[in-house]
């Protein structure tokens, strides 16, 4: 009977299509034994490492881990006293266990080792550790760069907000994928790791790099970290233990005070500050940090930024406020020049809002500048690609700088009589903010 039920795990955990495993009470009932006699064999079957129990709200998969010898005895042995209720549902009686915590069984990691055969899985190395009972929310790691074949790519649909994103084909008007099959893929989740030195990683969970063909499979192997490595705690919050976490990069954080400066402008004057506030799909991709710290990604990054921030600003906003350009006289000719948007908001701002020091005006402006002097230079000056990593801890200096400025602007904004009922967005003032 022992030797029958071990058979029996391995073949449903081997005929699974998701790697699932099989009822405890189904051996009873399958077997035609008694409910407590059948625990009993199971025990005898874990002590020699041929089966291995899960046991919680969703026992059907091998979640985080293989669980120690012993504690899977003693679950086994509690598990005595669960008892059934049936009930009727279209005419059909179902069996209801009374625990919060079901039980199933597979073969031990041991056993599908020595019996399951996994050549079918060719190269789709992840899948095949599923095979052989890895647990399917396993954190795998790989240099972030694995990222940048798909970011890069227009042909695939790449989404990351904050701290997770996900991966997939698209798809033409005739609903025909734009890739061949063997990168027609789907990436559920991913998420950000670090390693030991705090460098970015990127983070799936083993039941997520399945859905992935064998030739990416493939290709992210070759990407893998397999060093002391950690996941992001919001990712792991939020993915794992279903949580919501409250905390936001800065990148959310400065998109955040944009649009509430922008809502309490037209609140207050009638008009927009800005033209755009980048709101969810609007969002542009490079607005992140980079998967691989490039002069190229970078410059495309200070691009954009400066494009979201004085070529957003709305000239109109000014008018009859300040003088819109300048006069200069040049050989007995006026010449008129229109203002660049920083010089009217900087101008406009000081008008009406003159503080020195820390603080002034043009200490909020400055960063903003900053972002349009280096813009300015790529323009200007043909320069080689280069790989550096300096540029990752640059990155973080320029948008942890521009969103301090845009949050003291919308302060500013804040403090008019005409805002006193404006209600600003708690998680402004008040959520986590990370630069990762």
């Amino acid at each position: 009977m022992k030797q029958q039920i071990e058979q029996k795990v391995l073949d449903f955990f081997v005929n699974s299509h998701d790697f699932n495993g099989i009822s405890l009470r189904n051996i009873s009932e399958i077997f035609s034994i008694d409910y407590r006699q059948s625990i009993d064999i199971i025990k005898e079957l874990v002590s020699e490492d041929k089966i291995s129990i899960q046991s919680s709200t969703n026992p059907h998969i091998i979640g985080m881990q293989h669980y120690p010898k012993q504690s899977q005895l003693d679950i086994l042995e509690q598990a005595k006293d669960i008892t059934v209720t049936y009930r009727e549902f279209l005419n059909t009686r179902i069996a209801v266990e009374n625990t919060e915590y079901p039980i199933c069984l597979y073969p031990s990691m041991q056993l599908l080792s020595e019996k399951r055969n996994v050549e079918n899985y060719g190269y789709a190395y992840y899948s095949k550790r599923l095979a052989l009972g890895e647990p399917q929310l396993k954190p795998i790691f790989f240099d972030v760069e694995v990222l940048a074949r798909y970011y890069n790519d227009p042909r695939f649909e790449f989404q990351f907000e904050d701290y997770s994103g996900r991966i997939y084909c698209k798809y033409d008007e005739q609903e025909n994928p734009m890739l061949r099959d063997e990168d027609d893929i789907y990436l559920k989740t991913f998420g950000l790791g670090f390693d030991k030195e705090n460098n970015r990683l990127a983070v799936v969970f083993l039941r997520y790099l399945h859905n992935l063909t064998p030739e990416h499979q493939i290709y992210w192997k070759g990407k893998e970290r397999t060093d002391d490595c950690k996941v992001l705690e919001e990712y792991y919050q939020n993915a794992i233990l279903g949580n919501w976490t409250f905390s936001y990069s800065l990148f959310s954080a400065f998109l955040g005070e944009l649009k509430c400066l922008n809502d309490l402008s037209k609140h207050i004057f009638k008009i927009n500050l800005f033209h755009e506030s980048f709101e969810d799909e609007k969002r542009p991709s490079e607005f992140t940090f980079f998967f691989i710290p490039t002069l190229k990604n970078y410059h495309d990054f200070i691009h954009v930024l400066d494009k979201m921030i004085s070529e957003n600003i709305n000239k109109s906003f000014f008018k009859n406020k300040i003088e819109l350009f300048t006069l200069t006289e040049e050989n007995g000719i006026n010449i008129k020049e229109n203002k660049g948007t920083l010089r009217l908001l900087e101008e406009w701002l000081t008008s009406i809002f003159n503080v020195k020091g820390d603080g002034s005006v043009a200490g909020i402006i400055k960063p903003f500048k900053n972002v349009r002097s280096e813009r300015q230079t790529p323009a200007h000056k043909v320069k080689e690609n280069v790989y550096d990593k300096t540029l990752i801890d640059k990155q973080k200096e320029t948008i942890s700088n521009v969103y301090n400025s845009m949050r003291q602007l919308r302060n500013i904004f804040s403090l008019h009589p005409k805002a006193k009922d404006f209600e600003i967005p708690d998680w402004l003032e008040n959520g986590k903010l990370t630069n990762l």
